[in-house]
């Protein structure tokens, strides 16, 4: 059985806005043990140190010729390794359009879903919000969305629905600050508090969309069975219910070929479990890719001695580990998005129809 590794950076929960980490990473790989162990001797040997940690690695730049030696090696072979990046703030933006605008639109009996539509409204809401207003007004209208479904209280929805009332009569006289504003308070009007009441739990979380498109990737590459192992800190055990029934071998057969990646059921997952990053050193291996590709992403960062560091990441080859994002780009239309004639729906009633995912009891 073959077996791939997963561990995480940049994990913020529900709070997408956290101003001092604005990516989400996940990275991977399938090295075998003596793999791993002949990658780490090559590049970190002499260290001194039980278990590899980027933050301690990159900590002052001691390091960087050592993690840059690494991605160069591993990228030798980028079919053993991936990772999967969000943009935190964007992903916030398309889960207002998945949370907050796709239900109204179902129940006037429009599909989203068909045509990148949901993508083209994110990446257009993202950035008019920015260029007819202000970054600072586009961070208001995420904060406020944000609290009112993380908290959904009646105090939260109110709050959120005066900022964009109070935005629209401003707007009066302005035909498409008016049109911007009117997407994102009609479903006050017409869904109202009740629909953000009956909101899933952790329906901001978007560490499981990550592992879904890393998860796929694998299944390209090998039919499986697959073994999965997750680093024990991280929070997927919150939602390990949910990956078990999407991953299961015993889904019916199904592809779905979606932009930039191919869902293909099953998944062949037969185990999934945590482990002890101290002892595996792929889950080592995991932390140090998550925390370079982070590096190389952060777009927040402008300073010689980092740009410097990101040049450099980059001719050793870690573009080529991405093999899924969540990004805001100025594409609007299904043509430029790549997705004329694509239906999210197709895939979403699939799951529906074979998924039976059950969530456990609590413990008493």
């Amino acid at each position: 059985m073959r077996t791939y590794y997963v561990d995480e950076t940049g994990f913020t929960g529900e709070d997408l806005l956290a101003a001092d980490q604005p990516i989400f990473l996940q990275a991977t790989n399938d090295l075998s043990e003596d793999e791993a162990d002949r990658l780490i001797a090559s590049t970190f040997g002499g260290l001194g140190s039980t278990e590899l940690k980027y933050s301690r690695l990159a900590r002052g730049g001691r390091h960087q010729d050592r993690i840059v030696e690494f991605i160069g090696i591993l990228a030798q072979d980028p079919l053993r390794a991936g990772a999967w990046i969000a943009h935190k703030e964007f992903a916030m933006m398309t889960l207002i359009v998945d949370w907050w605008m796709e239900p109204l639109a179902y129940e006037a009996g429009l599909n989203l879903y068909k045509d990148g539509a949901n993508h083209g409204m994110a990446n257009m809401l993202y950035f008019c919000l920015e260029s007819y207003w202000s970054k600072g007004f586009r961070r208001k209208v995420l904060e406020h969305f944000q609290r009112m479904l993380r908290t959904r209280t009646l105090e939260r929805y109110t709050e959120c629905q005066l900022l964009i009332e109070k935005a629209r009569r401003h707007a009066t006289g302005d035909p498409t600050r008016e049109e911007l504003l009117r997407y994102l308070s009609v479903s006050f009007m017409l869904l109202g508090y009740d629909h953000v009441r009956r909101m899933p739990e952790r329906a901001l979380d978007i560490a499981l969309t990550g592992l879904v498109q890393l998860g796929h990737m694998w299944t390209e590459r090998h039919s499986g069975p697959w073994s999965v192992v997750h680093d024990q800190s991280s929070n997927m055990s919150k939602q390990k219910w949910i990956w078990d029934a999407y991953s299961a071998e015993t889904m019916p057969p199904a592809k779905f070929e979606n932009p930039g990646t191919v869902a293909r059921f099953p998944m062949n997952v037969t185990q999934t479990r945590f482990g002890d990053s101290a002892q595996e050193k792929q889950l080592q291996i995991c932390d140090v890719l998550a925390g370079a590709c982070s590096a190389f992403a952060r777009f927040d960062k402008t300073d010689a001695d980092h740009l410097a560091y990101r040049d450099r990441l980059g001719a050793a080859g870690i573009e080529n580990f991405f093999t899924g994002v969540m990004w805001p780009v100025p594409e609007v239309t299904p043509e430029g998005l790549g997705r004329r004639g694509w239906d999210g729906n197709i895939a979403l009633e699939y799951l529906t129809q074979n998924m039976r995912a059950k969530r456990p009891e609590p413990k008493p």
